[in-house]
This record gives C-alpha cells, sequence and structure tokens, in this order.
C-alpha cells in the first residue's frame, strides 16, 4: 500500500468505541489518516477526494439505507462494508459498482488491515463462498451469434449505430455524407439480411448481437 500521507478513509457509522479502536489500529498499522463521519451527510462530498477510501458501518443497517447511502456517495470512490451480517439481503450489494469489499461482524482488525490494503490497490476483498455463489447465479450461456451478423458492412454498422441514437434517414445522410436514397437503400438491404421489417427491430437486433465496438464503427 502506498503509505503516502494522502491515503484517506472516512468511516460512515458511530463514533463509539469499536469504531475508534478499528481506525486507531488502522492508522497506526497501514500509516493512513482515518475520520469518523457520525452522521454522515451529503454536504461532506465535498471533502472526500476521488482516491479516498469510505468505509460504511453496516451495523443496524437495512438493504434499503445502505442503498440510500450508495446513491449520495462519490460514485468514483472505492466503497467497502465492515460488521455486514453473512447470509443478509445486504450481500446482494456485491453488484453495486464501486463496491469493492465485505468484511463480517467475526472479522478480526488485521484481517480488516489486510483487506483495506489490498482493495487500496485496486482488488476485490469478497469470500470465495459469496463470489462463487454470484457468479452460479449471474452466469448464462451467451447468445449464438447469427451468421447475418458477418455480412452486415461497414457501412451498414455506421447506419444501424447512427438509427440507435435516435437520428432520422436525413441526419444519417448529413452525417455519412450520402444521399438519404443512399441510406434508404442500405436500411433495406441490412433488414433483409437480419430478417427484420422496421428500424426498431433493427436496433434491437443490434443491440442483442453486435458487441459494442462493432455498433460504434
Amino acid at each position: 500500500m502506498d503509505n503516502t500521507p494522502s491515503q484517506h478513509l472516512w468511516l460512515l457509522g458511530q463514533k463509539n468505541i469499536q469504531n475508534s479502536l478499528l481506525l486507531g489500529f488502522l492508522q497506526q498499522h497501514l500509516t493512513i489518516d482515518c475520520k469518523i463521519l457520525d452522521p454522515y451527510l451529503p454536504t461532506d462530498n465535498q471533502r472526500i477526494l476521488d482516491h479516498h477510501l469510505l468505509c460504511i458501518d453496516a451495523t443496524g443497517l437495512k438493504y434499503d439505507r445502505c442503498i440510500q447511502l450508495l446513491e449520495q456517495l462519490p460514485r468514483e470512490n472505492k466503497v467497502f462494508f465492515i460488521n455486514l451480517e453473512e447470509g443478509s439481503q445486504n450481500e446482494q450489494l456485491l453488484q453495486w459498482p464501486g463496491v469493492s469489499g465485505f468484511f463480517y461482524k467475526a472479522a478480526s482488525n488485521n484481517h480488516i488491515s489486510q483487506g483495506i490494503s489490498s482493495i487500496a490497490k485496486g482488488e476485490l476483498w469478497f469470500s470465495r463462498k459469496l463470489l462463487t455463489r454470484f457468479m452460479t447465479s449471474n452466469r448464462k450461456t451467451p447468445t449464438k451469434t447469427p451468421a447475418s451478423v458477418f455480412t452486415l458492412t461497414k457501412r451498414e454498422k455506421q447506419i444501424l449505430n447512427l438509427s440507435a441514437s435516435g437520428a432520422k434517414n436525413s441526419e444519417i445522410a448529413e452525417s455519412l455524407n450520402v444521399s438519404t436514397h443512399t441510406v434508404k437503400t442500405h436500411m433495406y438491404n441490412l433488414f433483409k439480411k437480419i430478417e427484420v421489417s422496421n428500424r426498431i427491430q433493427a436496433i434491437n437486433w443490434a443491440k442483442q448481437h453486435l458487441p459494442e465496438h462493432e455498433m460504434s464503427i
């Protein structure tokens, strides 16, 4: 971990003995500046810089309250939870962007210190059991790529992309420096290739079957 004065951790939770002892331990072992926000207010975001770590004490917090906090906090920061109940609904927060780790109620200060050091380096800190459960429930067999994907020309993909952005034929023609007749011809041809009958169906088809980099060609 980069032990520089810029390292900073904000703990959102009660200013009690347990949290004070934890922050004292972290300051000593990680040389990190720690402060408690009790209570946390959205105006505190003015003091939170992009590289600061955010720790949420989950003691007594229901799932809805955790979501509310995450929505109020800056999106650029790494966030982790302490005192989490294993098997609780709050474990679903794993899916939230920026949430980088969970520490359960039985976690020792040494374990939390080790985890924070990893999180500060850009790693995630979740139990293997939880990650296995998450991967099992979220994995799915990819949709088979239809052969028609490989028959679309670069120009047809450009027109699909512009259509998906809401551009009209005249705007597409102006953007590509072609006539509206040419745009209509390309639209007709790509409709036949991917077997759709209108623009909305074509856009939905593209979102399902074309990778993002193909849509931006």
